[in-house]
This record gives structure tokens, C-alpha cells and sequence, in this order.
């Protein structure tokens, strides 16, 4: 294996097989976790197999039921070629007797339902309880520029084009070579080190020796297969037997107060405080309630994660989920906008920004807490709000001035 200088994640469709357990355990030989697009009808079929692969520490999402275009489907139609696999993977994972960590949804040939229906079908994922998978890293332009940031399906960073065996294993030595070509904005970067994280895709029924022989080939990259870690980590609200860990890291990280304050909180929001955990590990919290000024807003008012750097889900994109959790909640009950006070923290604010969090307020304080001044930005923009923000401090000598966020939740 090369230097590895750029982290990876191997993403596989159309699975299970027959042979499934065989390529489960070619993948674990070689030290890679994959996440396995599943098809409705084949997990019907193999149910058994894909179970084998959830507990050896692979993650199972969900590829449609069986393999149609969505841009030529109806959100009706949409909803039950997903609905239908969804049952059938949650039954899979109590096959396994695995808590599902996280959901997950490739649309068939990467057809995300054009202009036409994209929009609809991100709501309808987005509504189902479906995550972006958060891949960290990713940086390549033409990845933002289609923007597969902002989506909830997962999509690659290098298609293997593994598909084409289809046609026959004589083209198996093109899609070896084509490994080796630089064109990072072209969707071929694998070999572009230091560079773009890279999120790589096959499909689980091409040949068994092509797929030793594709995978052989990616391993003489300069990448590092990862497990997804981050996506196996487990969010669910905290109840008062959590009090031992929970509240422990809530007085740590964010704010202190008693443990029967804090127990009379999470009986009073119940549902809105959410924990994450990996395994028994708390990875991070986040909790709210509902807004004291207006019936159709919630507060968030803590959001932390685990900072320790040798833990294996560090930096790997916990806060988002945590906060995409929250929203759930939040839409949930019925709030249509989640209000939060940021920290006097350049990153704190650009966390908020990147989850689609817009500043609706600034206020300044003194060094005892007190509120100096509010006020509200002329524009939504974040350099109109960071420049008045600024310009308040200035003004009133503020020992801290704080961003207000807000979002509507979708």
C-alpha cells in the first residue's frame, strides 16, 4: 500500500449476492469497512448474508427496492421503492442484533431525479429520517459546484466504472489503467496526494477475481481505507438512567448545574436532549427546548462533542449529525425554526454556517454576562453580520459579542 496521505471510504451497490459473505470477509482480509447500497428484493433474497455483514462492523443503506430511475418515478412511487427496503433493512440489523446506526440512500445510476425532481425527492429523503453520510474532506470544486455537500444522497468522488464488466472482463484492463490518470476535477483523483478526501464506488455482483484485482488496484493508492466510523456512532434521546454519564459531560463541556436540575430537564424536554454514543462512549450531546418567545421555535442551548483526539470518531463529523438529530426532533414536534447563541468563536460560527444556519442577531455582553447591546444585522450575509459584529464590540467595549442563528428545519 502506498503512503497514506488521503482517507477513503469504499461504498459498494446493488449488494447482497450469493456470495456475499465471501467478499465481506475479501474486504475484511485487506482491513476495510464498507457501506453496502442494499436492493429490497436482493435482501429478500439474502437476508442471512447481509446480516453476516452488519455484525462484522459494515453498515447497510438502502438502494431502492429494485434498481429503477428515480427521475422517471413519481414521489409516490419514490417513496414506496424506499419505504419497502427500509423495513427490510431495520429487519436485517434485529436479524443481527444490531442497533442501526445511521440511514443512509444511493440513488439507482446516481439519478438523483434531475431538475425536475431533485428538489422534491431531497425533501422526501430528508422526511424519512435519511442523513448526508458527512463524509469529511471532501474538497474537490466540481463536488460543491454540483452540490453534493448539501444533499442527503450519498454520491462518489470516483466511480470505478466496475459497471461496464457488463459488457465482459476484456475491459477490466482499462478500468485498471484509468486508475492511474489525474484528472481530479474530472472525477479521477485517487492518485492527487495531498488532495481531496475520496469517497470510491463498485457494485457487489461484478466478478469475484475483478473484484479482488479492483480492489488490489486501490490499495497501491495513497489512500487510507476508513471504516465509517463516524456513521456507526448512535444517537438517541437521553432518559434519566443517562444521568451518571450524560450529565458528567454536559457540566464538563458546556454548562454546569445539579444533577436534579439536570434530571428535571430531561423530563421536562424529553426528546430534546439527544446523546451520541459509540458503543458505551459518549461522542456528544445536544439538547433545547421549547422557545420561552414564540410557540413555533425551539432553543437549542448545548451543543458539545468528545475532544479527545484519540478517539476514533474524533473530528469525524459527530456535531453535524448530532445537530441534524436535534433538527429532527425539533420538526418533529412541530417547530418550524430553532434558535441558538453561538459562541464568541470564529469556528463555533462557521459550524452553524456550514449546517445551513443563518445570523439573525448580534449581542454584546460585559466580562460579568451582562447585555450590553442587540441588535439585528442589516443582512443575512455572513460578512455584512461578522462586520457589525465587530463594530458592536468596538462601540460598547465588549468583553464578548455573540452571533444569533437560526434555521428552519426542512
Amino acid at each position: 500500500m502506498a503512503d497514506a496521505v488521503k482517507r477513503a471510504w469504499l461504498t459498494i451497490d446493488d449488494a447482497p449476492t450469493e456470495d456475499f459473505m465471501r467478499r465481506v470477509d475479501e474486504l475484511d482480509a485487506r482491513g476495510i469497512r464498507a457501506i453496502w447500497f442494499c436492493l429490497g428484493e436482493l435482501l429478500e433474497r439474502y437476508p442471512d448474508q447481509a446480516a453476516y455483514a452488519v455484525r462484522k462492523g459494515h453498515i447497510l443503506g438502502n438502494h431502492s427496492y429494485n434498481h429503477p430511475a428515480f427521475s422517471k418515478l413519481s414521489l409516490d412511487e419514490a417513496r414506496e421503492q424506499i419505504e419497502r427496503t427500509e423495513r427490510l433493512i431495520d429487519d436485517i440489523y434485529r436479524r443481527a442484533g444490531v442497533p442501526r446506526p445511521v440511514r443512509l440512500f444511493r440513488f439507482p445510476y446516481l439519478d438523483d431525479g434531475g431538475d425536475e425532481k431533485r428538489d422534491g425527492l431531497q425533501s422526501l429523503l430528508r422526511g424519512m429520517g435519511f442523513e448526508p453520510a458527512g463524509f469529511p474532506g471532501i474538497t474537490y470544486a466540481w463536488w460543491k459546484r454540483q452540490g453534493h455537500h448539501e444533499r442527503i444522497d450519498v454520491a462518489c468522488t470516483y466511480d470505478t466504472w466496475d459497471w461496464k464488466l457488463q459488457e465482459g472482463a476484456g475491459i477490466l484492463p482499462e478500468l485498471l489503467a484509468r486508475m492511474d490518470e489525474r484528472e481530479p476535477e474530472h472525477g479521477r483523483g485517487l492518485n492527487e496526494a495531498p488532495g481531496s478526501n475520496e469517497v470510491v464506488m463498485m457494485h457487489a455482483w461484478i466478478p469475484f477475481d475483478a473484484f479482488r484485482l479492483l480492489l488490489d488496484k486501490l490499495l497501491t493508492k495513497p489512500l487510507r481505507f476508513e471504516p465509517p466510523i463516524h456513521l456507526s456512532v448512535r444517537i438517541r434521546p437521553v432518559d434519566q438512567a443517562d444521568l451518571g454519564i450524560v450529565h458528567p459531560f454536559q457540566c464538563e463541556y458546556l454548562e454546569r448545574e445539579s444533577a436534579e436540575a439536570w434530571l428535571r430537564r430531561v423530563e421536562a424536554h424529553a426528546g430534546l436532549y439527544l446523546a451520541a454514543f459509540a458503543g458505551d462512549d459518549l461522542a456528544g450531546i445536544v439538547y433545547g427546548h421549547p422557545s420561552r418567545h414564540r410557540d413555533d421555535a425551539a432553543d437549542l442551548k448545548g451543543i458539545a462533542v468528545n475532544l479527545d483526539h484519540r478517539k476514533p470518531y474524533a473530528r469525524r463529523g459527530i456535531g453535524s449529525r448530532l445537530l441534524r438529530a436535534f433538527e429532527r426532533a425539533c420538526r418533529e414536534r412541530g417547530f418550524r425554526r430553532i434558535v441558538t447563541g453561538s459562541a464568541d468563536d470564529p469556528g463555533v460560527e462557521a459550524f452553524y454556517r456550514s449546517n445551513g444556519y443563518r445570523p439573525v442577531g448580534i449581542v454584546a455582553k460585559d466580562a460579568a454576562g451582562r447585555e450590553l447591546a442587540r441588535e439585528v444585522p442589516a443582512s443575512g450575509e455572513a460578512e455584512s453580520a461578522d462586520a457589525r459584529k465587530e463594530a458592536l464590540r468596538r462601540e460598547t467595549n465588549a468583553a464578548e459579542t455573540l452571533l444569533i442563528f437560526e434555521k428552519k428545519p426542512d
